[in-house]
């Protein structure tokens, strides 16, 4: 038969183990049963099964997969999932597994999915239906990179009725899952309702979502290398700060194309239409007076980052830069180790002729946020100035003023974070002093 032949043992060496999606039924009961018989080392194989908790069968579900794992030799993961009704929609779900799967997985690891031909193009259809990008178009990969984990569905080449004439060849034993009639469920209307008759009129369909998929393919690939050549000209040191006046030098559509892989490269983030229209609209206006501000996140709203323009850089950030320090919360510091603040860490090393006297040391010494109105008179400059000032003329993005640690000395501003230390509180050239470092979270 076609299917253990066709599945690549070299490929899986690498893994140190493999987690395979089953649910008992005939697809996942198939690509199980040919792992146990391609894979060398079956302890590397382990079942996960995760009970939706959606038919009324699905305890004795869980009992009979278990029972078909120990008969080949396979170790069983089981969990139940906890969503309640409401939410046990078929996004949710989804969802909900790969979150299991990413969860039982270690580094190393690899997880393998049953879905085949089928699925594949009832995937093309379903999100033509919804609305899908250029990208969408392409269907289910082959394999795939999440968060550091390894996705492998070798099944896609491979039809419903293929998978069904292994299975009976080999005299598996699979769940009939009566929910898989349910037409109310888009998937299952697709394939029971719409396919049926969509093939009876145009039986080419198949091969004409294949090609579309293929054509999407071949498209975001050279998407890619066009968007990966422009952000080489427009990064300015790191992958998170581009130049403004680089960027807006390209078409609209450029743009778009340069931005989506940014951020999807950086942040893992999918832009949306419409979020995509407003950070082009904001680099092509080259507003950069002020601190321009733009949430984005993913659809699930656990990865956040905010983009920021300032100066005509426009920078990618993480969530935490709108921390800031308490500037109604002092902290005493003895200078006896590095203090670690909720913005970052503050250490200290003695130099001869920098930094601050150690005079003070002996005194007390406190840690605050900014609070507005402080004064500095940098050592070596002829007059004292505003805080902000001082801040502005050294080119300190705005995100990161408030997140600097004020040093006193007995209620007395002495220094700012690793930037200057006041006058009136400087060494002497002869003498040795404490000079800081300061670290922000930010750029770890």
């Amino acid at each position: 038969m076609f299917i253990s032949d066709n599945i690549s043992t070299e490929s899986l060496r690498r893994f140190k183990r493999i987690g395979v999606g089953f649910s008992g039924g005939l697809d996942s009961s198939v690509l199980l049963h040919s792992l146990a018989a391609s894979v060398q080392d079956t302890s590397k194989l382990f079942a996960i099964h995760i009970n939706h908790g959606v038919s009324k069968d699905s305890d004795l579900w869980e009992k009979k997969c278990k029972y078909i794992a120990k008969g080949l030799g396979i170790s069983f993961y089981t969990i139940k999932l906890d969503l309640e009704n409401s939410k046990k929609s078929e996004d949710n779900l989804r969802v909900a597994r790969y979150k299991i799967f990413k969860e039982w997985a270690q580094e190393g690891d690899l997880i393998c999915t049953a879905h085949h031909k089928d699925d594949q193009l009832e995937t093309i259809f379903f999100r033509l239906m919804r609305g899908t990008g250029i990208e969408g178009l392409k269907g289910i990969p082959t394999w795939r990179e999440d968060s550091g984990l390894t996705f492998f569905r070798p099944f896609l080449d491979f039809t419903k009725k293929e998978l069904r004439e292994y299975a009976l060849h080999n005299r598996l034993n699979w769940i009939e899952d009566e929910s898989n009639l349910d037409i109310k469920i888009s998937r299952n209307f697709i394939r029971n309702s719409v396919f049926p008759l969509l093939f009876k009129f145009w039986p080419g369909l198949g091969k004409s979502l294949q090609f579309l998929s293929r054509e999407a393919f071949y498209s975001t690939s050279i998407l890619d290398e066009v968007a990966k050549a422009d952000l080489e000209s427009c990064r300015l040191g790191s992958y998170d700060k581009l130049s403004v006046s680089k960027v807006s030098c390209f078409s609209y559509q450029r743009i778009r194309n340069l931005l989506n892989r940014w951020l999807l490269d950086s942040s893992s983030i999918k832009l949306s239409v419409k979020q995509a229209e407003e950070i082009i609209n904001l680099i092509i206006k080259k507003k950069r007076s002020l601190d321009q501000t733009i949430l984005i996140s993913s659809r699930d709203s656990n990865n956040s980052h905010e983009l920021r323009m300032f100066r005509g850089v426009l920078f990618l950030l993480p969530r935490e830069c709108c921390t800031v320090l308490n500037k109604d919360q002092e902290r005493e510091w003895n200078l006896k180790k590095d203090l670690l603040l909720p913005t970052g860490k503050i250490g200290f090393k003695e130099t001869k002729g920098k930094g601050l006297s150690l005079v003070h040391k002996n005194k007390k010494i406190t840690i605050k946020g900014r609070e507005g109105g402080e004064r500095c008179k940098p050592f070596g400059r002829d007059k004292s100035q505003k805080l902000k000032k001082l801040l502005q003329e050294s080119d300190i993005s705005p995100w990161l003023r408030d997140r600097l640690p004020l040093i006193y000395v007995d209620k007395e501003l002495a220094a700012v974070a690793d930037l200057w230390v006041c006058d009136k509180f400087h060494t002497q050239p002869e003498e040795v002093g404490i000079t800081f470092s300061w670290t922000d979270n930010i750029n770890k």
